[in-house]
C-alpha cells in the first residue's frame, strides 16, 4: 500500500513527532511504500530516509485556515503537487489542521483520507462539520480527547480510538546493571534515589508542581537527584532553565532535550509526568513504563487511562505537590521493599500500548478505507 503523510519537523521534539517518525518506519518494515512530506528539518532526517521517501515541502507549517485564503492556499501547490504524484492509496494526515493539503489532494486523486488527532484544536462549528464531511477516519489517540471532539461536534460514526504505542525493543528493561551504566553517563551516584522528568518543561507540562514536590520530600543531594530532561516551546531553554532554577533545589539537574530518553529512564528509580493541563494522551508514561519504571502520573487528560488497575495508585490529582511528595516518598526503595513493581510496570506497557498494537490496528483501518 502507498501511503502519504507528514510531520512539520523531522526532530524528536515532541510525543507527535516520534508518533510519526515510529509509525512510519514499522510501516515501512512491514513493506508499505511511505512518501513523509516535512517542513523544517532535524536530526531524524537521514533515519527517515533510509525507510521512506521524505520531502521537503517549501511552505509555511501546515494549517487548515488556508481552506478560507486563496492566495494561501496557492502557496501549497508544491505540497499538493507532491501529494498527488506520490500517487497514495491512503491520504494519512496528522493533526486536523493538515486538510489544507489533504483535501485537495483526495479530489485529485479519490482517495481516502485517515486523520491521526493528537491533540484538541478549537474551531468553529462550521469547520467540525467540514472535517466531520471530508475526513473518511479519525484516529484518536485516548478516549478523553475523542470526548472532546464528539462534544464539540465531529461526527462520533468516523472516530476510532488507537492508543499510542512504543516498540518494547526501544524502551528496553531495565535491571541494575543498566541503571549503574546509566547513572555513569549522567554523573550520578548509585545509591541515590533519582527521579526522571522527560518531556516539553513549559508551564502546562506542571514542571513548578513537580520541583515544589522535590523540596517538600526533603532529600539532600548526598541521597537524591532529580533529572529534568526537556526543552521550552514558548522560550529559549537557557530562559526558561534560569525560571525554573529560582524553584529547584540544589540536587536537580536540567539537561535539553534529546532523542536518547533511554539513559535518563534507566537511570531513574520513579518518573514523574506531572502535567497540569488535559493531556492527549502521555507517551512519556508508557515509554517510562515499558522500561520498568514506575511513572507517578497527574489525574490530567488521557493519563489516568494509561495507569489503570494496580497502576492507578500511582496518580495524583493536577498540581498537588504535597500529594505527589508522599507519593515519591513511598516508592524511595521500591526495588527492596516492592520487587514485583518493575515487571508489573513492564508488563502493562507490553499488553497495551505497543507500536506493533498501533501498527496493526492503522492498518486494519487502512485496508477498511481502500
Amino acid at each position: 500500500m502507498r501511503i502519504t503523510t507528514n510531520v512539520d519537523e523531522t526532530a524528536p521534539t515532541g510525543g507527535v513527532q516520534m508518533n510519526v517518525f515510529q509509525i512510519s518506519r514499522e510501516l515501512a518494515r512491514r513493506g508499505h511504500a511511505v512518501e513523509v512530506l516535512y517542513v523544517d528539518g532535524g536530526p531524524l532526517e537521514d533515519e527517515y530516509r533510509s525507510f521512506c521517501t521524505l520531502t521537503r515541502i517549501r511552505a509555511e507549517r501546515f494549517d487548515l485556515d488556508i481552506l478560507r485564503h486563496p492566495r494561501q492556499q496557492a502557496r501549497k501547490t508544491s505540497v499538493i503537487a507532491r501529494a498527488v504524484s506520490s500517487r497514495p492509496d491512503v491520504i494519512y494526515s496528522q493533526r486536523t489542521g493538515t486538510l489544507g493539503w489533504s483535501l485537495p489532494t483526495k479530489r485529485l486523486t479519490r482517495r481516502p483520507i485517515v486523520c491521526h488527532v493528537h491533540g484538541f484544536v478549537p474551531y468553529r462549528p462550521r469547520q467540525y462539520a467540514l472535517l466531520s464531511r471530508h475526513v473518511d477516519r479519525f484516529i484518536m489517540v485516548s478516549d478523553f480527547m475523542a470526548g472532546q471532539w464528539i462534544d464539540a461536534g465531529l461526527d462520533p460514526g468516523k472516530i476510532r480510538v488507537i492508543y499510542n504505542g512504543v516498540d518494547p525493543a526501544e524502551y528496553p528493561l531495565g535491571g541494575a546493571a543498566e541503571r549503574a551504566r546509566a547513572r555513569r553517563v549522567l554523573g550520578l551516584g548509585e545509591d541515590l534515589f533519582v527521579v526522571s522528568y522527560i518531556g516539553r518543561i513549559d508551564e502546562e507540562k506542571g514542571i513548578e508542581t513537580l520541583l515544589d514536590a522535590w523540596r517538600i520530600l526533603g532529600l539532600g543531594s548526598g541521597d537524591a537527584h532529580l533529572v529534568i530532561v526537556g526543552s521550552p516551546c514558548y522560550s529559549t531553554f537557557d530562559e526558561r532553565v534560569a525560571e525554573l532554577r529560582a524553584r529547584a533545589a540544589s540536587n536537580v539537574t536540567f539537561l535539553p532535550v534529546q532523542s536518547d530518553v533511554v539513559t535518563p529512564l534507566h537511570a531513574a528509580d520513579v518518573s514523574v509526568v506531572p502535567s497540569i493541563f488535559d493531556e492527549p494522551f502521555g507517551r512519556t508514561v508508557i515509554e517510562g513504563l515499558a522500561t520498568g519504571r514506575p511513572v507517578l502520573g497527574a489525574r490530567s487528560g488521557a493519563i489516568p487511562e494509561i495507569l489503570t488497575g494496580a497502576l492507578a495508585e500511582l496518580l495524583f490529582d493536577r498540581g498537588d505537590a504535597e500529594a505527589l511528595a508522599r507519593l515519591l516518598g513511598g516508592l524511595v526503595g521500591w526495588q527492596a521493599t516492592r520487587p514485583e513493581l518493575g515487571a508489573t510496570c513492564h508488563a502493562h506497557a507490553v499488553e497495551n500500548f505497543t507500536l506493533a498494537r498501533v501498527v496493526d490496528q492503522l492498518e486494519d483501518t487502512f485496508a477498511a478505507m481502500t
